[in-house]
């Protein structure tokens, strides 16, 4: 017999939708439209996943997912939702989700990623003290010279070139960092993941979360001659930053 899905969205087109292409592969599903909808469900039914919409009015998926950690640990739990970032997704993985998918996600990566995740042995979480962020404090200095003229200051969060200014999120230029501080290196995707948010993934999954942050950052420095450049790709090991940033550091 398939397993018993429960999906939690509360647009009524992609719950219906999402009901639809798990049914068709043979799966028992229930739908709801809220948070405290899918926590009645789950105190009334066995559930052996749940797929939950990141962003709810009332109770948010990660507040449904942190009552069933505890409730229900036998659970297993997707997150799917619109507004992806790398600290929403490991806010989630910190929160026990089995996985994270952005939408639109097409349907064969949500059955791919169903049936994997289902064909994993439950977990049985604790909690784990040691997934704080782990950052070391060190001196340096306030703004920093790039090239084509360009100077990030790292109180402000910005980088600024010639009239232009570009923010960066917490996230980027913890990143930024941790490539500067070893120029020509080559760090794999699970050290970065660790390194900013002090979380250990395994490095497919972390490589995954990094890509869109990558992307994002390689757009912001585009505005300056050859930035888009500055930070390298080796496939399948990690990212590195020219040395010609890390002498400036």
């Amino acid at each position: 017999m398939k397993e018993k899905i429960l999906v939690v969205d509360d647009e009524k087109i992609a719950r219906v939708t999402l009901t639809q292409i798990l049914r068709l592969e043979g799966y028992t599903v229930h739908s709801v439209e809220s948070g405290e909808m899918a926590l009645e469900a789950l105190r009334q039914e066995s559930f052996d996943l749940v797929i939950v919409d990141l962003q709810m009015p009332g109770i948010s998926g990660l507040d449904v997912l942190r009552n069933t950690v505890r409730e229900f640990p036998g659970v297993r739990f997707i997150i799917l939702t619109a507004y992806g970032s790398m600290d929403t997704a490991i806010e989630a993985l910190r929160s026990h989700a089995y996985d994270y998918l952005l939408k639109p996600a097409s349907p064969q990566q949500i059955l791919d990623t169903v049936n994997r995740v289902l064909s994993e042995p439950a977990r049985l979480w604790q909690t784990d003290k040691a997934s704080s962020a782990a950052t070391s404090v060190h001196t340096r200095p306030i703004a920093m010279e790039l090239p084509g003229g360009a100077e990030l200051n790292w109180n402000r969060r910005v980088i600024v070139w010639k009239n232009q200014t570009i923010l960066l999120t917490p996230t980027e230029l913890r990143l930024f960092e941790v490539l500067c501080e070893t120029p020509g290196r080559v760090v794999s995707h699970s050290e970065l993941i660790y390194r900013i948010q002090g979380y250990q993934l395994e490095a497919e999954e972390a490589a995954r979360i990094l890509r869109p942050v990558l992307s994002r950052l390689r757009n912001k420095l585009s505005i300056i001659p050859g930035g888009e450049e500055w930070i390298k790709t080796t496939r399948g090991a990690g990212y590195m930053i020219d040395t010609v940033l890390g002498d400036n550091n």
